[in-house]
């Protein structure tokens, strides 16, 4: 039997806060919607690389209202200058997001 609608639960994106005093605080980095993992993949350069650090920044870095802390922009100024903390925060939005599994699943 097919389910109904009030029978669907739907899930949580994954959210973990990290430490970025670089940035004055603690900020929330959270799992892509499918449109965003979407649009994180149609920029993956040929070796499976990110062709944009920036852009998973902006998509998965967010506020209390749940939209993205900082601009594309103002995450590669932010990394210009403090690269290693950019990394970080990157590394657990890759996780977060499901992205290194995907990666190793597609190689």
């Amino acid at each position: 039997m097919a389910l109904d609608r009030s029978a669907v639960t739907l899930p949580a994106l994954p959210r973990e806060d990290v430490a970025l005093p670089e940035l004055g605080g603690d900020v929330t980095v959270r799992g892509l919607l499918l449109k965003e993992r979407m649009a994180i993949f149609a920029g993956l350069r040929e070796d499976g690389g990110f062709a944009s650090l920036a852009q998973l920044l902006h998509l998965a870095v967010v506020g209390p209202d749940d939209r993205p802390l900082l601009s594309e922009e103002e995450w590669e100024r932010f990394g210009g200058v403090h690269f290693a903390a950019a990394l970080r925060v990157f590394a657990v939005a890759k996780r977060v997001s499901g992205l290194d599994a995907e990666a190793v699943e597609k190689n």
